[in-house]
């Protein structure tokens, strides 16, 4: 039968000086660290609105300009005359002072292209989204195609020609480069792994801050993980995006497109895993000179009070010629030591007693 395990002094030493130096010790590391990555979060989030905000500011910025210029010519009386040869010289200028544009035209009420500022045969319209849209009643129409003149992704603008009388008379649309949207998105940078992704209105991407993302122009991006988790455009949401943890906020824009913010989340929150890192280290450390301690104090305590055990034991046998070393300490294992040996002297004298009445 095994004895019955009982504490001796060195485990009650290292169990006391475990418990005085690690509960402090992680109940600070869990409170700052709890403190750390709430402030971390707010950090990476304001990150990710700010650079949403850049982002999203150059769009509309760039989109307000093409906007008004188009807004502007539509309202000259050449062009609400809706003849080609009146509309022709306001379409080739304007279309030559916005380098980005590749083809101005007009569109009768009926779908029939009237002018453009190419030169190329009329083509007919009607059947064209932003067409639609504006003969529908919408301001501005947009559509992201690829482009039949260009044969590259282009955005189409399209607004009213209206009369004095504020009846439509036609539409004037503008054809341009993707260029200008596509650097906006593509030279935001946060960190390493940190990119914006432009959507269209039927999520089809205008432009990809990662290029190896988009296997083809015009890739259509409903089924992209962000664009079904719930609260992202509230606030920055941390979700899981293809075989990673990524950190992103969304926001839809004026024009219908949406804008998608993200960065991995363990590139956003490396500076956490760091600090995590240098805690479990510091408290394994903590752990093994603890017990280098408990070892060296149970050692410095045990040793003199098995050394007494032991002449205590031999006194109890009646072996009396014991030399106790430790009566010069002056500690409670000193007053030990000494009381031992009075009490060899005593047992000494009652020996002797004993023997002289015998």
């Amino acid at each position: 039968m095994n004895p019955k395990f009982t504490l001796n002094i060195f485990h009650k030493v290292l169990i006391t000086l475990l418990a005085v130096t690690l509960i402090p010790l992680i109940t600070l590391w869990l409170v700052s660290n709890k403190a750390a990555q709430s402030q971390l979060t707010k950090n990476v989030s304001q990150s990710l609105v700010l650079t949403m905000d850049t982002v999203a500011d150059g769009i509309e910025a760039w989109d307000s300009t093409n906007v008004r210029a188009m807004t502007q010519a539509s309202s000259l009386d050449d062009m609400i005359s809706m003849k080609a040869e009146l509309q022709n010289p306001i379409l080739s200028v304007t279309g030559t002072a916005y380098e980005w544009s590749y083809l101005m035209f007009t569109v009768a009420p009926d779908g029939a292209n009237v002018g453009r500022n190419d030169g190329g045969a009329l083509v007919p319209y009607g059947d064209r989204a932003y067409f639609q849209q504006v003969i529908k009643g919408a301001p501005v129409g947009r559509q992201v195609v690829m482009g039949k003149t260009s044969g590259k992704p282009a955005l189409i603008l399209a607004t009213p020609i209206k009369d004095a009388n504020a009846n439509l008379v036609g539409v004037l649309a503008m054809s341009m480069y993707l260029t200008d949207i596509s650097k906006i998105v593509t030279d935001i940078r946060i960190g390493e792994t940190g990119r914006a992704i432009l959507l269209d209105a039927t999520n089809k991407v205008i432009a990809h801050g990662d290029s190896s993302k988009v296997r083809t122009a015009l890739q259509d991006f409903s089924a992209y993980p962000a664009l079904k988790v719930a609260g992202l455009a509230d606030a920055p949401v941390v979700y899981s995006s293809e075989d990673r943890q990524v950190i992103g906020f969304m926001r839809k824009l004026p024009q219908g497109w949406t804008l998608l913010v993200e960065q991995d989340y363990d590139e956003a929150f490396a500076t956490m895993k760091r600090m995590e890192k240098e805690a479990r280290i510091l408290i394994a450390i903590s752990i093994v000179l603890v017990i280098a301690i408990a070892i060296f104090l149970g050692k410095a305590l045990t040793r003199p009070i098995n050394e007494l055990t032991t002449i205590a034991r031999q006194l109890s046998n009646g072996e009396l010629q014991v030399t106790i070393a430790q009566t010069e300490r002056g500690d409670e294992i000193g007053a030990l030591a000494r009381a031992i040996e009075r009490l060899g002297v005593s047992i000494q004298l009652a020996m002797d007693r004993l023997r002289k009445k015998i």
